[in-house]
């Protein structure tokens, strides 16, 4: 974050409040690190907007209010998730997964961005994903170093997200690898892959359960394990 930036975050969140700054602290997010600073003032801890929104929190300047909300419908990177670098495993009581690779490539004849993830049944039983609350294409969501998102658009690949991977039958400690593939243009390397789960979904003769409450997964596409 700019350094401009960040000082205006952190005046915004104090608002008429000129205090001297004490110390800088580094700061984890969700568990990874960011490269913004949490600030110490007057005994108070003081933290950017970017943090807030990274947690889900949607933020809004009006004048001279700032208005915050909790994560609720609206854009992909407002959603309450479960976090994991690249080849690192994130698993929410059922569901083991991690992202393998990330890489340029094409869609149809046009260009596009290929997650490679895999799937991997943590449960006893044999489950099919779209069984226990994984969305269907919608649910997918690729985030972008300057806050845009992208979907899967073309139907073909919807179709085919849910032949190979949300309808598959996956059996006890079994596992599926599958190339996402987001029909989108743009230059720049993703930064998050956003996967939505509804656990309100999830079909209750199956006798498995989340073992959190929001048990989307977030992957963060910078770092990898």
């Amino acid at each position: 974050m700019p350094k401009t930036a960040f000082w205006m975050a952190v005046v915004l969140i104090g608002v008429g409040v000129a205090q001297v700054v004490q110390k800088q602290l580094s700061l984890m997010i969700n568990g990874q690190p960011s490269g913004a600073k949490a600030l110490v003032v007057n005994g108070q801890n003081y933290v950017p907007v970017s943090a807030l929104k990274d947690l889900g929190i949607t933020v809004s300047l009006s004048g001279s209010t700032l208005s915050l909300s909790g994560a609720a419908a609206g854009g992909a990177n407002q959603r309450a998730s479960l976090e994991a670098c690249v080849n690192e495993f994130a698993f929410n009581g059922i569901w083991r997964m991690r992202v393998t690779k990330v890489e340029p490539g094409e869609a149809f004849g046009q260009k596009a961005w290929v997650v490679t993830v895999e799937l991997r049944n943590g449960t006893n039983r044999t489950l099919e994903p779209g069984q226990t609350g994984i969305m269907d294409s919608s649910g997918l969501s690729l985030a972008f170093p300057d806050g845009s998102t992208a979907t899967i658009n073309a139907s073909a690949l919807a179709r085919e997200y849910e032949t190979e991977l949300r309808g598959k039958a996956i059996p006890q400690g079994g596992s599926v690898i599958y190339p996402i593939k987001f029909d989108t243009p743009k230059p720049d390397a993703p930064t998050k892959l956003l996967v939505q789960i509804d656990p309100a979904r999830l079909q209750s003769n199956l006798g498995v359960g989340y073992t959190t409450p929001n048990p989307s997964f977030r992957f963060n596409l910078n770092c990898s394990k």
